[in-house]
């Protein structure tokens, strides 16, 4: 069974109207977040999907480095031009860990908690980890 990911497969199930509608794949790339940076300055639209399968030079939080073996996580970044004033970005990054945990309840019946200010956890271990930039 191929495990990669699929553009065509993930755009059959979106029931989104903005979020992943432009989506970009790739098999290995240096990180999602700077792919994103380039394609916001270049104006794409929101709801704009970068994926990847490895990344070389993956961002976290504090300038800490993100690695992850190829086919090992979820590798992605999503263009969000939020109304918001800077010093309310920090809501984007509460959004979205709520909206991880509840999927994560919902689609696999996992209990997964927030770990302030930009981590989810199940079990007391990292799942997923959100950069707002």
């Amino acid at each position: 069974m191929d495990e990669r990911i699929s553009p065509a497969a993930i755009a059959s199930r979106l029931g989104t109207q903005i979020i992943g509608r432009r989506l970009e794949v790739h098999e290995q790339i240096d990180s999602t977040n700077i792919r994103a940076t380039e394609l916001a300055r270049q104006g794409a639209a929101e709801g704009t999907l970068v994926l990847a399968e490895q990344q070389t030079q993956g961002k976290g939080r504090l300038g800490r480095q993100w690695l992850a073996p190829a086919g090992s996580s979820l590798l992605m970044s999503l263009l969000l031009r939020p109304a918001l004033a800077l010093p309310q970005i920090h809501r984007v990054t509460m959004i979205c860990s709520l909206a991880i945990v509840e999927a994560t309840a919902r689609v696999a019946g996992l209990r997964a908690s927030i770990k302030w200010p930009n981590d989810v956890t199940i079990g007391g271990k990292k799942v997923a980890g959100i950069l707002t930039e």
